[in-house]
């Protein structure tokens, strides 16, 4: 057997820290703009190990950092250009472009925050506007202050261009926020290593100094943060980007200052790949504003289906999540796994990925009506659910009733914002224009179907009836599979307007008896 990657990891923590009283697990975001769903996977990863290890008896702590200390660099295309005013400026300390919250950074943070609950993603939030100013991280920053020069020097060996010793020597690893206009556009002009006093001066004039063991005033900056952090929180494990994690990248030199500054070996660390959207032309970044947060993937995709997307790879395989007829492929793979998780037939590998993947709030059942299926009778109702149950009692299906209600919404919201091409709707009257310029073997086969139809009023008579119509006994099974496509798009054709359709069967029985009658093509006499 196979282990579950989460498992593989969660015991090599155990080798590596086996006296380990609580392993800390982290992961961080600046909210610079809409969280997108690929930042998920920096939350889902550590999580799903911190589960692994909990499931082996050990106790765990999931952190999860929101950088809002960050500055706001620049203004996404979602939101007002006018923002560029506000460049510079701590994100916690931007107002909010929509009004609706304290800050530009509680915005998204709530965004994000809203779909965890959903996800079921448990973990304690730490704001780091918050902890940088309540005075914690003063004596490291104290320390980094210090150590300025060693730090440069750890810096310098990863530039591609060549530092000078007077580089090193202006060198400081902290980013000052202005006392008078908030925003970063600082210069530090001293600093004592006795008495920790800070002199700085900013563009709009004002100049001041003081004392940083005793009040925040600035960030440090991301390569030196990161491993503060590290100590500070205790951390044991934390994913990155493939962006941080190349050679010479965010974690190799954090990991340096790690051991040589703060004197801590770095976390156990796992790379993780992108996110690919399958649909969509746009490619996922938060501060551009062009991205895809979970909150709108939940809005097609069940919770459970997201997390066991992300969970049955490797966090270093990149995967994609789907906009188009793609994700109904991927419903049907998840349907299919349940189905045989419940009944215990799944192989052990599988079957702990749906494990891992269902939370206390998830209720497994089987039976659940299938994503295409639903998808096409939706339309046809229009939230009508005395209609999806007349329409489910002549299937003679056994579908779970909480798959049909909540598959019907995801559905429908897919075909509307996504999907404008398998959108059905049916004609007001019998196209009698269409059927006159068939042939008249066809004309007699759409006779056929609609004088006989009644006689056949079962899904499973249904899909007999409808390719028995066309087959001659007499030709071969190739040329009675194009009369049958043949004979498909002509129903399709007057039923919809369309040369292709859901499964005409399941549409069939969706319309109902009276509807399809009065599309019914008038017999001649």
């Amino acid at each position: 057997m196979t282990q579950h990657w989460a498992d593989q990891i969660a015991e090599e923590l155990i080798k590596r820290s086996p006296q380990q009283k609580i392993y800390v697990f982290a992961a961080g975001i600046s909210p610079s703009g809409t969280v997108h769903i690929g930042n998920f996977r920096d939350l889902i990863t550590p999580e799903v190990v911190a589960r692994a290890l909990q499931s082996k008896g050990k106790k765990v702590r999931l952190l999860f950092s929101w950088d809002d200390y960050d500055r706001f660099r620049k203004v996404p295309v979602n939101v007002p250009k006018t923002f560029e005013e506000y460049i510079g400026l701590p994100l916690s300390q931007v107002p909010d472009p929509f009004g609706k919250e304290e800050s530009y950074a509680r915005h998204f943070e709530k965004e994000f925050e809203t779909s965890l609950i959903e996800l079921d993603v448990d973990t304690e939030f730490r704001y780091q506007t918050k902890l940088y100013q309540s005075g914690v991280y003063n004596d490291s920053i104290v320390e980094a202050m210090s150590k300025r020069k060693a730090i440069a020097k750890i810096l310098s060996e990863f530039k591609t261009q060549e530092v000078k010793e007077e580089d090193i020597e202006s060198y400081y690893p902290l980013t000052v926020y202005c006392e008078q206009c908030g925003k970063d556009s600082t210069k530090i002009l001293s600093y004592s290593d006795t008495s920790h006093e800070l002199g700085y001066s900013c563009k709009c004039g004002h100049e001041n100094t003081v004392d940083i063991a005793k009040k925040n005033i600035g960030k440090l900056q991301w390569k030196i943060d990161w491993p503060m952090r590290w100590r500070y929180e205790e951390v044991i494990f934390e994913p990155g980007g493939r962006d941080h994690s190349s050679p010479g990248g965010s974690y190799e030199v954090s990991s340096r200052i790690a051991k040589e500054i703060f004197n801590i070996e770095p976390p156990y660390y796992q790379p993780y790949d992108f996110i690919g959207l399958r649909g969509l032309a746009a490619k996922m970044s938060g501060s551009s504003g062009i991205n895809v947060s979970p909150q709108e993937l939940l809005e097609i995709y069940e919770p459970v289906l997201l997390r066991w997307l992300f969970l049955r790879v490797h966090p270093t395989k990149a995967f994609s999540l789907c906009f188009d007829s793609e994700i109904i492929r991927q419903y049907e793979e998840f349907d299919k796994e349940v189905e045989l998780y419940l009944d215990g037939k799944l192989p052990p590998e599988q079957a702990r990925v749906i494990e891992l993947a269902i939370t206390p709030k998830t209720k497994l059942k089987k039976n659940n009506i299938p994503f295409r299926q639903i998808a096409s009778i939706g339309q046809i109702i229009q939230g009508n659910t005395k209609e999806l149950e007349r329409i489910l009692t002549e299937m003679e299906t056994n579908y779970n009733y909480e798959s049909l209600e909540r598959r019907l919404k995801l559905s429908q919201r897919w075909i509307e914002k996504y999907a404008p091409e398998m959108h059905v709707r049916l004609k007001d009257s019998p196209d009698i224009d269409y059927y006159q310029q068939l042939s008249d073997k066809e004309q007699r086969d759409i006779d056929r179907f609609f004088k006989e139809i009644d006689q056949h009023w079962t899904q499973e008579d249904l899909e007999h009836f409808v390719y028995a119509i066309p087959k001659d006994p007499n030709l071969a099974m190739e040329e009675n599979k194009i009369r049958q496509r043949n004979f498909f798009k002509n129903i399709y054709q007057i039923i919809i307007g369309k040369d292709t359709g859901p499964r005409l069967a399941t549409l069939l029985i969706a319309i109902g008896q009276k509807k399809l009658k009065s599309l019914s093509i008038p017999q001649k006499h």
